[in-house]
């Protein structure tokens, strides 16, 4: 629902949107079985390189392993994309033991050792280093499935970076307050206009 209403947000400000559920995922065709992380992020990459070629300006959003999908593709296609929006990035870095055609079972879906390897070849860290655009990043204080280490270490890179970090008092990974919703929104709204600059 959150991204519901921060599209409906953006269009009544100009800005198209195109949502999009990772392959084999939602309301998109196929078993979650055969879910990829590369398919994944080359999809992505697959709509920016669309709309660019068309004359579009765009920026990623991308929730949980959509937010690391979107890093890793905004990292492949270098100056393309001026900002990347990040609600609470999932982060992979190298705890997954399985392999590759082991079948796990989380949150009542099925899915093979291969996606997360995948994720964690992808090398989350460094192509958030390598990304030079814009930067909003958001988590929750109490996010459940991140580690506060792991978090500290994405929000240390991207203030780094000199880019805007929100830290969402006493929430989890998702869904948020209300209020605290409208101002990521309001936020995030303003970044895009600076770095797309439609004002």
């Amino acid at each position: 629902r959150t991204f519901v209403d921060f599209a409906r947000i953006l269009n009544k400000n100009g800005y198209s949107t195109l949502r999009f559920d990772q392959a084999n995922s939602g309301n998109s065709e196929g078993d979650y079985l055969d879910s990829s992380y590369n398919e994944w992020v080359n999809t992505i990459v697959y709509f920016v390189k669309k709309y660019i070629n068309q004359g579009y300006k765009v920026a990623l959003l991308g929730q949980s392993m959509g937010g690391a999908a979107t890093v890793i593709a905004a990292s492949k296609l270098k100056s393309k994309v001026p900002c990347i929006l990040l609600w609470v990035p999932g982060v992979n870095e190298g705890d997954f033991k399985g392999k590759p055609d082991e079948i796990f079972e989380e949150g009542g879906q099925k899915y093979k050792g291969r996606f997360w390897m995948e994720a964690r070849d992808a090398d989350f860290f460094k192509c958030l280093n390598d990304y030079k655009g814009g930067i909003h990043l958001v988590y929750g204080e109490k996010d459940r499935y991140i580690s506060q280490e792991l978090r500290n270490k994405v929000i240390d890179m991207v203030k780094a970076k000199e880019q805007q970090t929100k830290i969402l008092k006493g929430q989890d990974h998702s869904p948020w307050e209300y209020d605290l919703c409208q101002e990521v929104y309001k936020e995030e709204l303003e970044l895009l206009n600076k770095y797309l600059h439609l004002l």
